[in-house]
């Protein structure tokens, strides 16, 4: 089955400390709607269905920090959108402007690293704020 739609009851009573993170560019290779409604369907599941804490995209924090590690010299975020966990997007219509931006491949390559990284010290720092002000456990650079 590839479908999720019927789980997400399940996920509630059977799993109701899981957290999700989905993670989106702003340009997809196989549905390129402008509402994500594969990204809406999945939130209205996890989040309105399951009720289950979950956040689209890592926070920006994240991505500065994973990009600052990999790649050398400034470059510019200035196209990431941002938007705590627990919030639904105001209008689906425009979802597209919520993905990552997909126009600087090198940086587009670690934002799943960036979301990786910050599931995990949210998991180990037992922090599930909705927004962070910086990285939970900063590496030596």
């Amino acid at each position: 089955m590839r479908t999720t739609a019927d789980a997400y009851p399940l996920l509630r009573s059977s799993t109701p400390q899981l957290k999700v993170m989905l993670v989106f560019a702003d340009e997809d290779h196989l549905q390129p709607q402008a509402d994500k409604p594969h990204i809406h369907q999945a939130y209205d599941g996890f989040r309105e269905a399951a009720g289950l804490w979950l956040r689209l995209n890592p926070d920006l924090e994240y991505v500065k920090n994973i990009v600052a590690r990999f790649i050398k010299g400034s470059v510019d975020l200035s196209g990431f959108s941002e938007l705590p966990a627990n919030v639904e997007l105001s209008d689906w219509a425009n979802a597209r402007d919520w993905g990552y931006p997909y126009y600087h491949r090198p940086v587009a390559l670690l934002v799943p690293l960036a979301a990786v990284a910050e599931m995990a010290d949210r998991v180990q720092a037992g922090n599930w704020r909705p927004n962070l002000d910086d990285v939970l456990f900063p590496t030596p650079r």
